[in-house]
């Protein structure tokens, strides 16, 4: 979820232009436009790289990111500040700061403290909403520098002047995707592990814990539906929406079927009844194909809506 971090970065100074002038202060906001635009188009490389190549590769890409942002921040601190300015440089420093936390802290480390498990929905979902909150701040910081950039620019009579092709544009694009991806993400997560928690009690004999876990399937299949629904669509997906809700359903219908077919195979001791073995077989051999196939199409159009709508990385990446 740290890659959250990157997407957010888009956002930045969405607005700022070019300022056409031949005097210090267009100079002084030219520099600031540089030095994110610098930053942005470092994270283009890495979306792309995450997207088109996985996480493990795309770290390089993360630590170059980071450090561009150190570095950035470094220069913003040392810069003498224009007389006439009432707020970029604090501001901009801000959003640098925001962004670098956000970089460098461990919000799933952060989670599991709070929950008291490493791997369930609820750290997930904790996690997600720390980083909500902390984009929340960035948000504030970058909108500050912005009203900061046109009073300045109102004061010295400066005209700033959006460009129609501007990395931002393709950012915004990634984050409105990820961001789309990650909504639904939680919708099917919060089904996944609620099944992993049936499997787990079934191996461990514990009929009477299952039969509380499929309930609690049934009920995160509901909170799943209600997700989905209220997800505001995107114009370049028709497919993931589809899959993701074709898999809930999946689920839901287990909890009504094939489920309560497993565990009316089980005696009170956890042992499978021997009359009843061909309907166990037979319902987890069901349930096991179908799940597999739905996951399988699903993580496929994720994959496939990123690395249609996200560029392929320029520069070739050197695999460790």
């Amino acid at each position: 979820m740290r890659s959250l971090f990157y997407t957010l970065c888009g956002l930045l100074l969405c607005s700022f232009a070019q300022a056409q002038s031949g005097n210090d202060a267009v100079d002084y906001l030219n520099f600031f436009n540089q030095e994110f635009a610098q930053l942005q188009d470092i994270q283009i490389e890495y979306s792309s790289v995450l997207a088109h190549l996985g996480s493990e590769i795309a770290e390089q890409k993360r630590q170059a990111l980071l450090a561009r942002a150190q570095s950035t921040h470094d220069r913003f601190k040392n810069l003498q500040p224009h007389p006439k300015d009432k707020g970029i440089r604090n501001n901009a420093l801000k959003v640098l700061d925001v962004m670098l936390k956000m970089g460098q802290t461990d919000y799933l480390a952060q989670a599991e403290t709070k929950t008291g498990c490493s791997d369930c929905f609820p750290t997930i979902l904790l996690q997600t909403e720390l980083i909500d909150k902390e984009a929340e701040n960035l948000s504030k910081a970058m909108g500050q520098t912005q009203k900061s950039i046109e009073q300045f620019a109102k004061d010295l009579d400066i005209e700033l002047l959006d460009g129609d092709e501007s990395p931002e544009t393709l950012l915004g694009k990634i984050g409105r995707i990820n961001g789309y991806l990650q909504e639904i993400n939680l919708a099917t997560l919060e089904v996944q592990y609620a099944d992993a928690a049936i499997v787990a009690a079934l191996n461990e004999k514990d009929i009477e814990s299952a039969k509380k876990q499929v309930k609690a399937l049934a009920k995160a299949t509901s909170n799943a539906n209600r997700r989905l629904k209220q997800l505001e669509r995107i114009k370049e997906d028709a497919t993931v929406i589809y899959q993701a809700e074709r898999l809930v359903t999946f689920y839901e219908k287990a909890t009504k079927d094939l489920y309560p077919k497993m565990l009316s195979a089980f005696d009170k001791k956890g042992n499978v009844i021997n009359e009843k073995v061909d309907l166990y077989n037979n319902s987890i051999a069901t349930l096991s194909r179908n799940i597999q196939e739905i996951t399988n199409k699903y993580m496929n159009a994720k994959l496939q809506l990123q690395q249609r709508h996200i560029p392929k990385p320029k520069a070739k990446i050197a695999r460790t």
